[in-house]
């Protein structure tokens, strides 16, 4: 016996199904022996499964970053397991909770042979899926306003500094904003390549994904690492479908993942980058 009806009715993902429909939903959970010493799944694990919390608590943790507690009825990991991406976050579940779980594939079987549902279904997660987008978009423009405002008072600040009588702190306080106005501006916003539109830079050392991409900056993977920060590298860039050549010189080495900070591109080059991270970042826009 899975969850109940009524506990998957308050799922927005389930929105609309009838009592019958529900049952044979509630039917494909199984329930999950809970290890308060483990985590229900950690950040990094390849998304598999759902789960609904019933009973209990869910922690969400987001190492360095955000930290939510889940409680009844709570649908948890949805996304990642419908779309097959890694985990963000570790979850950590209570003692004496009660946490089902829904196979990824049990569930699109299910909904390949009972189309009228699955058509349903796909509407509800379009739904959720725009609201959080919606809600994304929301949050990033506050951040965005409060670094405009960040921005204008560091360059208030290090019009102070310059106006002012030199102390012995003036030169570090000036290097200090200078450094912070430079690194927030806008040229340097990176963007993770999504997965429809992949990008790869081609080194001597052979083909390597990039992880992130700005005006300015590529971050790879390359299977060797081809220089030390500091040195010299050239290659060629590939944009989901366009071909650029770079160069650059190498800005940081850390775990396997090299940074190239850019030299000056030629205007056509420059256009076709400034096109890739415009698709790229309106795939994060709903419009």
């Amino acid at each position: 016996m899975g969850p109940s009806a009524t506990e998957l009715r308050t799922i927005p993902l389930f929105h609309g199904f009838g009592d019958e429909e529900l049952a044979k939903l509630s039917s494909l959970f199984a329930r999950i022996t809970v290890d308060p010493a483990k985590p229900l799944f950690d950040v990094g694990e390849q998304a598999t499964e759902l789960y609904l919390l019933t009973a209990g608590e869910v922690v969400l943790d987001r190492p360095g970053d955000d930290l939510f507690r889940l409680y009844p009825p709570a649908l948890i990991g949805e996304l990642g397991a419908l779309t097959g991406l890694p985990r963000s976050t570790r979850a950590n579940v209570a003692a004496g909770s009660t946490v089902w779980g829904l196979r990824a594939k049990t569930v699109q079987d299910f909904f390949a042979s009972n189309q009228e549902l699955g058509v349903r279904f796909l509407v509800n997660l379009l739904g959720v899926v725009a609201d959080k987008v919606h809600r994304d978009q929301t949050r990033m423009g506050d951040m965005r306003q409060n670094l405009i405002r960040t921005q204008k008072e560091l360059k208030r600040l290090r019009e102070l500094v310059l106006e002012a009588d030199e102390t012995a702190i003036s030169a570090p306080v000036h290097d200090t904003l200078d450094k912070l106005i430079t690194t927030n501006r806008r040229v340097n916003y990176r963007v993770e390549p999504p997965s429809a539109l992949p990008v790869n830079v081609r080194l001597d050392t052979g083909l390597a994904k990039v992880t992130d991409i700005s005006r300015s900056h590529v971050t790879c993977t390359p299977s060797t690492i081809p220089a030390q920060p500091g040195g010299w590298l050239s290659g060629v860039l590939s944009l989901a479908g366009s071909e650029i050549p770079i160069s650059g010189k190498v800005h940081r080495v850390q775990g396997g993942r090299v940074t190239i900070e850019l030299d000056l591109l030629i205007d056509e080059y420059a256009a076709t980058l400034e096109n890739y991270l415009t698709r790229a970042q309106l795939l994060d826009v709903l419009v």
